[in-house]
């Protein structure tokens, strides 16, 4: 497979078995593009109020910064911590929030990071390609 090959099938493919799948046993490879994936995608759509929303109940915050670290590198995973430091589940809601009026800053910051973690990923699942798609 060539690498789009391989970003179109962990994209279609492998995401969608991973949904139909939850309780699965992912090795570790597998288990950080994933969660880079979530992340990703999560947080360009919503910032990551969107992405605790979804996955909080999932995966852990240091299981998440040690995937965005392996994936993307330590910038991603302190800008990650940073932001959840910032927030808070609120029952009533059944969301989490900010403790401050506006959006994390720590979401621009991710919007603005070259290269972005979608590329990373990318990169990791090439790779990495032997371990994933075993």
């Amino acid at each position: 497979m060539q690498d789009h090959d391989l970003w179109n099938f962990f994209v279609g493919d492998f995401a969608t078995f991973a949904i139909k799948n939850p309780n699965h046993q992912f090795n570790d490879e597998q288990k950080n593009a994933l969660i880079a994936l979530w992340y990703d995608g999560s947080v360009q759509n919503g910032g990551h109020m969107t992405f605790l929303d979804f996955h909080s109940k999932i995966y852990s915050n240091d299981e998440v910064a040690h995937a965005l670290r392996e994936v993307g590198g330590e910038k991603f995973a302190s800008n990650f911590l940073s932001a959840v430091s910032h927030m808070y589940y609120d029952e009533e809601v059944e969301s989490f929030l900010t403790f401050e009026e506006e959006d994390p800053v720590e979401d621009d910051i991710y919007y603005n990071f070259s290269p972005t973690l979608c590329d990373l990923l990318e990169q990791y699942i090439h790779i990495n390609k032997e371990k994933i798609f075993i």
